[in-house]
């Protein structure tokens, strides 16, 4: 039964509505002067696309390797620098969750719960578990213990060298939630992760002993979406501060030991971001927004990415990028919030996670195909920025020069 409601509350977020709730239309773009540009460096094949149901799909990296999966049961291993394909692993099964991975070990988990392990270096199948439960979240592991998160709010540990039940945590959640998961994050013997029921939580990721527990996102309104309050988004660590974000909640700030930092009203479902001394997050409405890391402060939003789907954001050298559902990217400066580049990469839209290695960035399109992505700088990024700061100012001129207008004002 809360699979149906899991389905029926996506079909109205995006399409049409079961409750008849209006549908705002996305922002359109407008035109932009470029300051950066963002070059393809290798584009591959993975798969025949994500298909109707909805799935994320999320890529991941090692030192020389980007691997990825398509929803039919296959696992890729691509050489990072040239795109060239190291092997294909053929599972047989309908995977749902991206790729997770360990030191030696990747991950992935199906629709009907199966949790695979494959060889970094040969894709050649380890073990497979399966824990009866729809898998959305790639599995992690510490090397010790693989964390599997399930649709359901349960938390499993399974032995890392064969796959063998070792603990189970269950999570109450509400009948109506989004479809999705938070990723479970590992730090050694700690795991940080967040439940559809608004709470976020620390465990010992060894034996499941829970830690602490917060509440992040309250129930709030009159219909059953308004109440929706899912941490699908995964908690972001930096520092001694965990971060994390919960739709119709608030952005928190979370010391190690579970007490609160600082907390702000915004809701979303994607995962934060850190880069420096700010925070950054995307709306469930589209609205990009920056924070100080380290009081709450809200330092900017820009809203011309409205209801547009945008993605969790990304640091690429040092910018700030998102992606959305026809398949652009949009590269912000972050600390102006000003758009200063932007490129389409796939006509169907980009859903899944992209991930960065902070020089390039690697996005799998709603059509199967894996982009490495880098930033071409135009001039230095002192002139970047000046010229950014003169456009804003002409914007700020024209938009007085229309207000004037219209208030009838004489400046002649």
């Amino acid at each position: 039964m809360r699979y149906f409601f899991l389905l029926l509350l996506l079909s109205v977020l995006t399409s049409c509505s079961y409750f008849k709730e209006k549908v705002d239309p996305p922002e359109p773009l407008t035109e932009l002067s470029e300051n950066i540009g963002i070059k393809e460096r290798w584009k591959q094949r993975v798969g025949e696309g994500l298909g109707d149901l909805y799935r994320l799909v999320e890529p991941a990296i090692s030192i020389d390797t980007v691997f990825a999966n398509d929803i039919d049961g296959n696992v890729y291993a691509y050489d990072r620098q040239t795109g060239e394909q190291k092997w294909v692993s053929a599972l047989g099964v309908d995977l749902s969750s991206g790729v997770g991975l360990g030191a030696q070990i990747v991950l992935v988990g199906s629709l009907d719960g199966d949790v695979i392990a494959l060889s970094q270096i040969t894709g050649e199948e380890l073990w497979r578990t399966n824990i009866a439960s729809e898998i959305l979240a790639p599995p992690q592991t510490n090397n010790e213990v693989v964390v599997v998160q399930t649709n359901e709010g349960r938390l499993y540990g399974l032995d890392v060298n064969n796959g063998q039940f070792i603990w189970r945590y269950s999570a109450k959640l509400p009948l109506l939630t989004l479809r999705g998961t938070a990723t479970p994050q590992l730090f050694g013997n700690n795991l940080i992760t967040g439940f559809a029921n608004g709470k976020i939580a620390a465990f010992s990721a060894n034996d499941g002993v829970l830690f602490w527990e917060r509440r992040i996102a309250y129930p709030q309104g009159t219909t059953e979406i308004d109440r929706v309050v899912d941490v699908d988004g995964t908690p972001e660590v930096s520092g001694n501060t965990v971060y994390s974000t919960s739709y119709n909640g608030h952005l928190t700030a979370i010391a190690p030991d579970g007490r609160l930092r600082w907390t702000e009203k915004v809701s979303s479902h994607q995962s934060p971001l850190v880069i420096g001394n700010r925070i950054f997050v995307t709306a469930s409405n589209g609205t990009v927004h920056a924070f100080d890391a380290s009081n709450g402060l809200h330092l900017w939003q820009n809203a011309l990415l409205l209801n547009r789907k945008l993605s969790a954001p990304q640091d690429l050298a040092g910018f700030l990028v998102v992606s959305d559902f026809r398949g652009y990217l949009h590269v912000f400066d972050p600390e102006l919030g000003v758009i200063i580049g932007r490129a389409r990469f796939d006509r169907d839209g980009i859903r899944s996670p992209m991930i960065s290695d902070g020089t390039y960035l690697y996005a799998l399109g709603n059509d199967g195909e894996l982009s490495s992505i880098s930033l071409h700088f135009l001039g230095s990024r002192e002139q970047i920025k000046a010229k950014i700061l003169k456009d804003k100012e002409e914007e700020e001129r024209l938009e007085r020069e229309e207000i004037d207008k219209f208030l009838g004002n004489d400046h002649k």
